[in-house]
């Protein structure tokens, strides 16, 4: 019977157990997850900094990273995580991701607008630094230049009904209630849209019909001669003054001559509305 000798049985357990202990050991990872879970945020931060700092570390840590510095509300933290992990990892798309929306959610807006019109420069057209763009200009209640970005991604991705609607929200926000309908139409009785967006497309659509319902009834009490016009072509008269009206908004001017007797007769005529 052969036998092995003590020190070769001595180091195969030595060799097992070690393996053993590699898998029974958390990961760093897992380390951070529990500090996490028990609120130890800062140990949690500093288990990721010490294994950022010893180098060869992965996209994961650094984003993790970022998260815990988000949940103590620590921006610049967060921010610094991310600029580390472009510069370790200058292509990661997730990174360039994480570091706008970080940036925008912090309230920091220019510099989220810079960091994507930086991303657009190496990557003319590429929806998610647009997407971004579109939602820094538009939390900075720059309107004109977030319609100049909905329109680019619009053009990039017509049947996107998600681009569309906000392109739509932008033109209402804008006052400019012709262009906002045609967009508004568009998505809801097109058949291809998505319910939730067709229901929302179609709720809107009859506000701004209210709203501009409410303005021609204030003319045709206020000013005689665009009342003649209506009376004899209310959808002209209404497009010549400038409404625009849905579909349906139009219908129902086409039937409103016939009550415009029971209105009071203008007293005198003031100026056009534009």
């Amino acid at each position: 019977m052969l036998t092995m000798p003590a020190t070769s049985v001595g180091y195969n357990r030595a060799v097992w157990w070690a393996k053993v202990e590699s898998v029974m050991k958390p990961t760093i990872l897992q380390q951070a997850e529990e500090h996490v879970r028990r609120g130890r945020l800062k140990q949690a931060a500093r288990v990721l900094q010490r294994a950022l700092q010893a180098g060869d570390a992965p996209l994961e840590y650094y984003l993790r990273l970022a998260e815990v510095y988000r949940l103590q509300d620590d921006w610049h933290g967060a921010i610094g995580a991310m600029r580390a992990a472009l510069q370790s990892n200058p292509d990661a798309t997730l990174a360039r991701e994480r570091l706008v929306e970080l940036l925008i959610e912090s309230g920091r807006l220019a510099e989220a607008v810079c960091e994507c019109q930086r991303w657009l420069r190496e990557s003319p057209n590429h929806p998610i630094p647009l997407e971004h763009l579109l939602d820094a200009y538009w939390q900075a209640m720059d309107y004109e230049h977030a319609l100049q970005v909905a329109n680019q991604l619009v053009m990039l991705q017509p049947q996107s009904a998600h681009y569309r609607l906000r392109r739509a929200r932008l033109l209402d926000n804008l006052g400019r209630y012709a262009q906002a309908v045609s967009d508004y139409e568009h998505l809801a009785f097109e058949a291809s849209v998505p319910l939730e967006i067709s229901i929302w497309a179609s709720v809107e659509l009859e506000r701004l019909d209210g709203i501009q319902m409410e303005l021609l009834l204030h003319w045709l009490t206020e000013d005689a001669v665009f009342r003649i016009k209506f009376l004899r072509d209310p959808i002209g008269a209404a497009r010549e003054r400038g409404f625009a009206f849905s579909r349906v908004g139009e219908r129902v001017l086409e039937h409103l001559p016939h009550a415009l007797n029971e209105l009071p007769r203008p007293p005198r005529r003031y100026a056009d509305y534009s």
